[in-house]
């Protein structure tokens, strides 16, 4: 068995981690292996890496006059010179996300070869990323289906989404990421030496809701201090981000973003992450989607307490193998009244059209009541499903009536300033050794596992599933959101 791992690049990222942990864990398995990809990782590794650099998202000018077959043959005599063969399975990562042009062409080339086939599915196009759907739109063969072909998916969300597109239940499964090997970050530091000092270990982008960052920390008790880890990085989402790094200034909330690599943790400290995670008392999300939630689970590894914005869609998955995420509201809610609903209503339409157009769909007649229907029901509205401008106002006037804003905790509603103190005030019952479904030597076992079962099925031609099918399960109303708008 011999596997090539394929990825657009190594530059920092999600998926740059999980290639990095799937190299290891087929090392400890005694899998041999390669990693091709577009761009070198930022620092030396000893990793089995061969750079190709037409591999690279399309913007890069190196190869905008590479074909697909060209590339092909530079990636079968790359896999050759470290495995001295040709890769008995290719797994690719996010191979139909739309990055790079050549893409639906060199799955199209292994399907057809009725080589055994990983598509590994951590982002989709067709979940609010419309700039990358318009570079699939003229390939209509972009997810084929065959025994030898496997689809794996990083939450259930996809997983179900996946399978009632039309991919077969036994050609796509889900697969748990690693967490960790990661160094421990030490005590808690003491709540009677410190005040709270609450860590989002994140980039800052649009999706991550900076704006609920901000309504927090303001109904935070005296000395609580909110941080960032990082901006948005070469996401093109700064403008949102100064935004709310603009409004923390003028409403004097304890907030700082961007901090790792910029201010020290500590007087004495440095700047690292690690630095940063050392001086935390508690972790925070306030994200309306995730693909796969780590931050829910490096809480655990870091052994720092949890609060923020539940999101069911992947804790589910966590909960169902025992962790406790106890203080997560599902819903930060403030009064209707303080909204212009015509103006929400506005912006609702004229976003939806935006996104239906982007995807050269036409917005059904319908839609916008359902979407409506589905977001804005009830005396209050949730706080994260409101576009960003009406988010804007919502600050101040959260500030001066605290005790109008409310958490929805399980049923129960409670003021957000006291759901904040209670979640400031509790301790994590979580153990290190709840995240063995998710240690290295699982996600080792379940590669094996996976290759076993692609490596030894009967191969057959491909057929095609009409990428239109996948599409409309993330059109579906209740989908929407302004924040991946």
């Amino acid at each position: 068995m011999s596997i090539a791992l394929v990825h657009y690049h190594l530059r920092p990222g999600g998926v740059t981690r999980i290639v990095e942990r799937q190299s290891k864990a087929l090392t400890a398995a005694r899998i041999p292996h390669v990693i091709l990809t577009g761009s070198h990782p930022q620092q030396e590794s000893d990793l089995p890496i061969r750079v190709i650099p037409a591999l690279d998202y399309s913007v890069m000018p190196s190869h905008r006059n590479t074909e697909a077959s060209t590339l092909m043959g530079q990636m079968r005599a790359s896999a050759k010179e470290v495995l001295g063969h040709e890769p008995r399975c290719w797994h690719l990562h996010n191979p139909t996300l739309g990055k790079n042009r050549l893409f639906p062409q060199l799955v199209k080339i292994l399907a057809e070869s009725e080589v055994p086939l990983v598509m590994h599915i951590h982002d989709l196009a067709e979940d609010g990323r419309p700039e990358n759907y318009s570079h699939l739109r003229e390939h209509r063969e972009i997810y084929p289906l065959a025994p030898q072909i496997h689809y794996l998916t990083i939450n259930s969300r996809d997983l179900t989404l996946l399978k009632s597109a039309g991919i077969p239940a036994q050609q796509v499964s889900l697969l748990r990421n690693a967490v960790g090997p990661i160094d421990p970050a030490g005590e808690v530091p003491s709540s009677e030496q410190t005040s709270p000092l609450v860590l989002f270990p994140v980039r800052g982008i649009r999706r991550k809701n900076l704006g609920e960052l901000c309504l927090l920390a303001g109904l935070a008790p005296e000395k609580s201090q909110f941080v960032l880890a990082l901006p948005p990085g070469e996401s093109g989402e700064t403008t949102s981000y100064r935004t709310w790094i603009e409004v923390a200034r003028k409403q004097r909330l304890p907030v700082q973003m961007g901090v790792v690599g910029r201010d020290p943790s500590t007087p004495a400290g440095d700047s690292t992450f690690p630095a940063w995670i050392r001086a935390s008392t508690h972790f925070i999300t306030t994200s309306i989607a995730e693909g796969f939630g780590l931050t829910f689970l490096e809480a655990i590894a870091f052994g720092r307490p949890l609060l923020g914005r539940d999101l069911p869609e992947i804790t589910t998955d966590f909960r169902s193998q025992g962790i406790n995420l106890q203080s997560l509201y599902s819903g930060l809610l403030v009064p209707r009244p303080w909204i212009d609903e015509n103006c929400l209503h506005d912006l609702l339409e004229t976003s939806l059209q935006h996104l239906y157009r982007s995807y050269d769909e036409c917005l059904p007649d319908a839609v916008v009541t359902q979407t409506a229907e589905s977001l804005f029901s009830g005396e209050f509205l949730d706080f994260g499903n409101l576009p960003e401008t009406i988010q804007l106002e919502m600050i101040p006037r959260a500030q001066a009536s605290p005790s109008e804003i409310l958490c929805r905790e399980e049923n129960t509603l409670i003021p957000a300033d006291e759901w904040l103190n209670a979640a400031l005030e509790r301790t994590d019952t979580n153990r290190p050794e709840d995240l063995d479904p998710w240690s290295s030597t699982a996600f080792a076992r379940a590669h094996r596992d996976l290759y076993d079962s692609v490596t030894h099925c009967r191969t057959a031609k491909p057929s095609w599933l009409d990428p239109r099918e996948v599409l409309l399960q993330y059109l579906q109303p209740e989908r929407f959101h302004f924040l991946r708008s």
